[in-house]
């Protein structure tokens, strides 16, 4: 069945909202990774696990329960299809640095 239209839309709300502003998962990249590994791509996984778990949390407080496999599926096949958006804004801000 999939993602009802409120969910759909709150993911892709907090998808523009991270992207608009990468600040706090670079930074704490940054803090973390600051001699060994690729901090760009820390940031990538940490704002993305940022999203999910924030969309999670407020897909089980609306609707009581977990998602179910398609939800889960429409959720991944939606960050899949928003990354890019994501590793660009993150690119971006890096290059500002």
């Amino acid at each position: 069945m999939g993602l009802s239209d409120d969910d759909r839309k709150e993911l892709e709300a907090l998808v523009k909202a991270a992207a608009r502003d990468p600040q706090v998962p670079t930074g704490l990249a940054r803090k973390m990774v600051p001699r060994q590994g690729d901090i760009e791509e820390f940031a990538y996984g940490l704002i993305s696990g940022m999203v999910i778990g924030s969309f999670m949390s407020s897909f089980e407080r609306r609707n009581g329960r977990q998602p179910d496999r398609d939800e889960v599926g429409e959720i991944l096949s939606t960050m899949m299809n928003r990354m890019p958006l994501l590793r660009r804004s993150i690119m971006k801000h890096l290059d500002m640095r």
